[in-house]
């Protein structure tokens, strides 16, 4: 399948003030890519899932979606790229006063063409590949953490986005209960039709299905490589990180 460039991003500032001057970030993404961005605390890894999912109106810089910027889309334009993009948030996002299935139902009901039995059938499907059939009418509240992780993937996989954002799905989750969903996932990023940004402090979990990393400090890219350079590399951003070092050329961390 020939590759096709999803997201441009160009000279995005991703700290406040763009501090330290002229800081900022380019990236491109194409079809079938796994991309991986980590970096520690004020790097400005956590800017930018708000900011490609147009949570944040107000940045610096231009991010192009198929080719078009998306600050210039109109409203069916607007709708078109909702609906292509899967935004699996670091806080999950789900609905109190909803169930498990209706939190799945959700984007099906509002941006899609299915019929209700069709609705139906896609939220039975991934409650079913997700393992959440025995919480299914319950609400966030009493799910477990591993359940509300899979609960928000679930919804955010229901319109079959050409790109998918993860961001931070992992912290302070228990390795053992989440491999249901890191191999539900695996499989899906594996499709060359789609793409997905992971950010992280946590890079080597998405070792196994990840083909680019890019780490930040400060707003600037340290380090770019692909999965054997991300794994061998010297660098000394990448090696101190790795071990979790205070000596090194990040300072005051």
């Amino acid at each position: 399948m020939e590759e096709k460039e999803l997201l441009r991003i160009e000279s995005l500032c991703l700290r406040k003030d763009c501090l330290p001057e002229g800081a900022s970030f380019t990236l491109s993404v194409v079809t079938g890519e796994n991309v991986v961005l980590f970096g520690p605390e004020d790097s400005g890894i956590g800017s930018l899932c708000p900011i490609i999912a147009r949570l944040e109106d107000e940045f610096e810089g231009e991010i192009f979606f198929n080719g078009r910027s998306i600050e210039s889309f109109d409203y069916f334009e607007a709708h078109q790229y909702r609906t292509a993009l899967g935004y699996l948030q670091k806080d999950y996002g789900l609905i109190n006063n909803m169930s498990v299935e209706e939190n799945v139902q959700l984007p099906l009901r509002y941006h899609s063409r299915l019929s209700t039995a069709g609705v139906n059938a896609k939220v039975d499907s991934l409650i079913s590949e997700l393992g959440l059939e025995h919480c299914r009418t319950q609400r966030p509240v009493s799910l477990s953490s591993a359940e509300t992780l899979r609960t928000a993937y679930a919804r955010a996989i229901a319109l079959d986005p050409a790109l998918m954002l993860v961001e931070h799905a992992l912290e302070g989750q228990c390795l053992l209960n989440v491999q249901v969903f890191m191999n539900h996932l695996k499989f899906w990023a594996a499709e060359k039709h789609r793409a997905t940004i992971f950010v992280t402090y946590e890079p080597e979990r998405f070792v196994d299905f990840s083909n680019r990393f890019i780490m930040l400090y400060r707003g600037r890219v340290v380090f770019s490589g692909n999965r054997d350079e991300f794994l061998e590399l010297d660098n000394e951003y990448l090696l101190q990180y790795r071990i979790s070092s205070t000596e090194g050329p990040m300072k005051n961390i």
